[in-house]
């Protein structure tokens, strides 16, 4: 069974078809009446469907791209994790040990370097 010329285009298009507005189901549904390949009562049902198949598939991707993504997050900050701790693990072996930062601790050192550089 060959495929429609029209139908070869329509499935060529791809993604385009996740993001299809209305306004461009009606221009193919209009092809589909010209071709032979729908009847004109049926064209509004034909674009609610070309519409709403497009919004979800819309959908589904976005909720699988959305999975994914939280999965690998999910994966890497178990792996951020692990480094963590052996950063922390060879970091008490040659005895560094790690001191917080406060901003306020290092808004003193630069006004007193300030302080010191101007006296020069």
């Amino acid at each position: 069974m060959s495929e429609s010329p029209l139908l070869k285009r329509m499935l060529d298009a791809g993604m385009q078809f996740t993001e299809m507005s209305q306004k461009q189901a009606e221009k193919l549904v209009k092809e589909f009446v010209k071709a032979g390949q729908a009847r004109r009562k049926d064209t509004d049902e034909m674009v609610r469907q070309l519409v709403d198949r497009g919004r979800g598939l819309s959908e589904q991707i976005v909720a699988t791209v959305q999975a994914e993504l939280s999965k690998q997050l999910g994966k890497l900050a178990g792996r951020l994790d692990e480094v963590e701790a052996r950063v922390e693990t060879l970091a008490a072996r040659v005895g560094i040990v790690a001191k917080p930062a406060t901003p306020a601790a290092d808004d003193a050192k630069k006004s007193t370097q300030k302080v010191d550089s101007q006296s020069d």
